[in-house]
């Protein structure tokens, strides 16, 4: 094992976890503003964040850089980008339904799952090695993240009386075991839809730019909540009537968008082990923005479980096994200037695992001065 500094599409895939800290804090901010007297719903909440995002996207590929691919992608990708978008919708869908039936810790603990299923779907399906730091460090951050939660149905195996002493959310919800096994299914299909789009984006690489794969999932899911909101009983648009709400749905959009961003470039650069891993990080910002905006300190098994999964993310980030040098060719350059205008049949010396060539970040590209100077 080595000490490593960390990869560009590691510390990109942290920035992102930064960012949808903040998206989550001004939703929850607009979901309990008093001034709304019947709450936003998630659903329409998400078909605003989509809508900006591709607002966005549109405005790059048409005004920045004009691209003849928008906006169904690159031909041969297309497929996979539209698994991308299919994964994601199931992965933040799953998560709201799941919601109906289970308790927030329920389904965070179990949708915290996603990291390992990506790192095994990875290692099946698309050969990328998935080491013994990687799996342990995993498996620590996933006990963290129960000691945060505090699930429902861990808690009641250990008291017999929880139901009628505990004054925590987990009592908020009372579920038939149907409604548990149906909440249950809701959040693992959410694990599989977030690997399957993680995956997909691995598989497609450098072959598209990261806005691309951003847009159509945003297409897919703005469309498939419009349809949500409309059809499910119950539900209807409301309309914003103050600047303070306005502001916090532009602001909704504008850092799911560059989450979405952060997270597609991060993941195009680094392994989906490493990469996923990072996600568990999101907890700690939660917990800080938290207590900057209602004061809420965290409980002693909070702060446990985070020092849990700071040390977990650490030692996935830090720690990896001997490398050594070979010499393969690619077609693309995993740097972020690259992303945005790709260079063709370029030489690139990497470091790499003795026994697998498909594992490697981009911290250990080297390109020749001819080769830079023939771009």
């Amino acid at each position: 094992m080595k000490l490593q500094i960390p990869s560009t599409g590691v510390l990109l895939t942290l920035l992102s976890q930064l960012f949808n800290s903040f998206m989550i804090m001004f939703c929850k901010l607009l979901i309990t503003d008093p001034d709304l007297e019947v709450p936003m719903h998630p659903l329409q909440i998400l078909f605003v964040r989509m809508s900006i995002t591709y607002i966005f996207c549109i405005l790059y590929f048409c005004f920045y850089e004009k691209n003849k691919d928008f906006p169904l992608g690159p031909k041969g990708f297309r497929k996979l980008l539209f698994l991308r978008a299919l994964g994601g919708f199931v992965g933040v869908g799953g998560q709201y339904w799941s919601l109906l039936y289970l308790n927030v810790s329920d389904t965070v603990c179990i949708t915290f799952l996603a990291p390992t299923i990506t790192s095994l779907m990875a290692y099946f399906f698309l050969n990328e090695r998935f080491t013994s730091v990687e799996a342990i460090g995993g498996l620590f951050a996933l006990f963290g993240v129960v000691l945060i939660a505090k699930p429902h149905f861990l808690l009641t195996l250990f008291s017999s009386n929880l139901n009628s002493n505990s004054n925590s959310d987990s009592t908020d919800i009372v579920s038939s075991s149907n409604g548990r096994i149906i909440g249950s299914c809701f959040a693992f299909f959410s694990t599989f839809g977030t690997g399957v789009a993680m995956c997909a984006i691995r598989k497609i690489g450098f072959n598209a730019h990261p806005l691309f794969m951003v847009s159509i999932y945003a297409l897919f899911t703005l469309i498939a909540s419009f349809v949500g909101i409309i059809i499910l009983p119950g539900l209807s648009f409301i309309i914003p009537h103050t600047i303070k709400q306005w502001s916090l749905l532009t602001a909704i959009g504008i850092t799911g968008f560059v989450m979405q961003f952060l997270l597609t470039a991060g993941m195009q650069r680094e392994k989906a082990a490493r990469a996923i891993s990072m996600t568990y990080t999101q907890l700690i910002y939660a917990s800080i923005f938290d207590f900057i905006t209602n004061g809420t300190i965290p409980s002693g098994w909070s702060l446990v479980g985070e020092i849990v999964i700071v040390i977990a993310v650490f030692s996935i980030v830090y720690f990896k096994p001997d490398t050594t040098t070979t010499t393969i060719n690619t077609n693309t350059v995993p740097d972020l200037e690259s992303t945005l205008h790709p260079i063709n049949d370029v030489n690139i010396e990497l470091s790499t695992y003795s026994d697998h060539d498909h594992d490697y970040d981009d911290t250990d590209f080297k390109i020749s001065d001819d080769e830079q100077s023939n771009h």
